[in-house]
């Protein structure tokens, strides 16, 4: 199982929100850099970057050089999500230094498109399905087209994606803990690989995490426990194998 820190990127800073709730940004590193840096000497294999800009303001404004900047200092493999809304920005992403795409928004506001996407590049797209009260949201987690996120997700996979990090927004920078059994469901139901993205508190859940691998775990997603020190990476690198 794979250990993926995240950094959201708000104004150029590293960020996190409270249930993706933009007027909940608490700033963590006016140097976005540095903290790959640092990924870069305890040997993380993955990074997750989110440019939260790009995703509030579907794509107008985004921090694309940065995230270059970012993707090309970092060691390891690196995806990127946040505000993807065409075949150019998939195109524009995976020029430079980025691995994988996560699009979320794009299925679902311009399906025309994303077919477009999945037929060039579907080994380098993540779907990115962000869920509230089973419904998937999207555009920042601003709407609820109310589509059902099981329903959604095995319409990507028939469209060539074999990957999704499934966000569980309720917990989403809350340090709560992990509703395990609703990744567990996911996994089973879609023979997706799945990533765990929301709510991971300390190195407990990662154990749990661990535990649920063989039903189709891929990895999981650590955001705020990073940054408020309630978790170490280098003992979460030792519990994942």
């Amino acid at each position: 199982m794979i250990v993926i820190p995240a950094i959201d990127i708000m104004d150029g800073k590293a960020v996190r929100l409270k249930k993706g709730k933009k007027d909940t940004a608490v700033v963590y590193s006016e140097n976005p850099l540095e903290i790959v840096d640092y990924f870069n000497d305890i040997g993380i294999d993955r990074i997750h970057i989110v440019d939260l800009d790009a995703a509030f303001s579907g794509g107008r404004k985004n921090n694309r050089e940065l995230i270059r900047k970012l993707a090309s200092r970092a060691k390891a493999f690196v995806e990127v999500g946040g505000g993807v809304r065409s075949l150019l920005d998939v195109e524009e992403l995976l020029c430079c230094y980025v691995n994988k795409v996560v699009v979320g928004t794009m299925p679902v506001k311009n399906p025309g498109e994303f077919e477009k996407v999945a037929e060039r590049f579907s080994d380098r797209i993540i779907a990115g399905v962000d869920v509230e009260n089973g419904f998937v949201k999207i555009s920042g987690w601003e709407e609820n087209p109310h589509i059902d996120y099981i329903a959604f997700l095995l319409k990507m996979r028939d469209m060539g994606i074999n990957e999704a990090i499934i966000t569980d927004i309720k917990k989403d920078g809350m340090l709560e803990g992990i509703d395990f059994e609703f990744y567990k469901d996911i996994a089973l139901k879609t023979d997706l690989e799945i990533i765990i993205s929301g709510g991971v508190k300390d190195i407990a859940d990662i154990k749990k995490a661990k535990k649920i691998e063989k039903y189709g775990i891929k990895g999981i997603i650590i955001g705020k426990a990073f940054y408020e020190k309630t978790i170490s990476l280098e003992e979460a690198l030792e519990v994942a194998g």
